[in-house]
């Protein structure tokens, strides 16, 4: 028995048929659409040929998908917009897409011209190299989170059957020693900030707040741009407490812009406020003319990079020149590990593993436990007991 006719190709068409439709010339065609199904279109026209144009226009706008359907063949720069366009999708932070793009414009788009399938492991490893050799091995790093992403997408849509990228190495990373402020330098710091705010008054300059923002670093550990973004709904003087739920970032054409979300999902928090912060924060309530806790003039946002300016001018020339605002973080994550343990730093500070902190906020520790006594015995010595 015959198996009769076999199915049209996914999102194809069979033969058009020419028909009168409610007295008007027409153009008529079963076609299998993209969930597999065969359905009918029909189109009419003044004329038959005006009908089948019309009909073929449809069918087009009906089974030809808004993005291009990647293959072997499709173009490296092909495969980077439309991963860019998913991951605007899915609503990844302003400042994760900014420096993605930021780095498919420097260091892909180069050779947007490549095929899928010549971006072997070895051709993009040596962009990789070329990258760090003349960028640095942080935008080495990048590119590769970066293609890593790009190649994922092109797998998952069927375009290579592996990834590239998931081979690839990028350069190592260098441990920098962890320097934290001590008290007696916290201290120290807190003074020249103030210092700093009091020879602004006497320039005539309008912002004055240097040493209040030192104040709610020291006293929370929070991100420059989280304190920044700061708005008085995420602070209850009442319960001393203060709400850390958005950071300031720099968007393409707009400038600085409060992004809705900090910079990783265990960075909203809610931290209690020790007494010298309050007392910042409940006099510059009295003198609130907006919603931002740190407005700029005119009730703007402020860029990070201007308070790190002025923070380098207030300590130039003395003992604490080394020290940012992120020194401030440090502090915080030492004291608190010293005085509680590295769980609790990293639960101030908002990582989403105490090993973050261990590694970039608090120095090693190299003095350990005093043994000597016991080791005594294998010189030939007495043993304590």
């Amino acid at each position: 028995m015959g198996r009769g006719r076999p199915p049209l190709d996914l999102e194809s068409w069979g033969r058009v048929q020419r028909l009168v439709h409610y007295g008007s010339p027409a153009a008529l065609v079963y076609f299998r659409d993209a969930d597999g199904k065969r359905r009918r279109m029909i189109r009419t026209g003044r004329t038959y040929a005006e009908a089948e144009r019309n009909l073929m226009k449809a069918l087009k706008e009906r089974l030809t998908p808004t993005y291009e359907i990647l293959t072997r063949e499709s173009t490296l720069g092909a495969l980077a917009k439309q991963w860019v366009d998913e991951i605007k999708r899915e609503e990844k932070a302003i400042a994760t897409i900014s420096r993605y793009s930021s780095t498919i414009r420097s260091h892909v788009e180069p050779s947007a011209g490549l095929r899928l399938f010549e971006c072997t492991v070895p051709r993009l490893q040596r962009l990789v190299h070329g990258v760090a050799d003349g960028s640095g091995p942080g935008a080495a790093r990048m590119l590769i989170v970066v293609l890593n992403g790009m190649f994922t997408l092109a797998v998952r849509l069927g375009a290579l059957e592996t990834n590239p990228a998931a081979m690839l190495k990028g350069p190592r990373r260098r441990r920098k020693e962890v320097v934290a402020p001590t008290l007696e330098q916290i201290h120290l710091l807190r003074e020249l900030l103030a210092a700093h705010d009091r020879r602004d008054t006497a320039r005539g300059v309008v912002i004055r707040d240097l040493g209040d923002i030192g104040d709610i670093l020291i006293a929370t550990g929070a991100r420059i741009g989280e304190v920044l973004a700061l708005r008085w709904s995420d602070i209850d003087l009442e319960n001393r407490t203060l709400t850390i739920r958005a950071t300031i970032v720099r968007s393409p054409g707009q400038g600085a812009v409060i992004q809705e979300r900090p910079k990783t999902d265990s960075s909203t928090r809610r931290l209690k406020l020790p007494s010298f912060a309050l007392d910042v924060l409940t006099r510059r309530r009295l003198d609130a003319y907006c919603e931002l806790a740190f407005p700029a003039s005119g009730g703007a946002v402020r860029w990070p990079e201007n308070i790190r300016t002025q923070w380098a001018h207030a300590v130039r020339g003395t003992e604490l020149e080394w020290m940012t605002p992120v020194s401030c973080r440090k502090a915080v994550a030492t004291y608190l590990e010293a005085a509680e343990d590295i769980e609790a730093a990293s639960e101030q500070l908002g990582h989403s593993s105490s090993r973050i902190t261990s590694r970039f906020y608090v120095p090693v520790k190299i003095d350990r436990s005093d043994f000597s006594s016991r080791l005594d015995a294998l010189g030939g010595g007495a043993q304590a007991s």
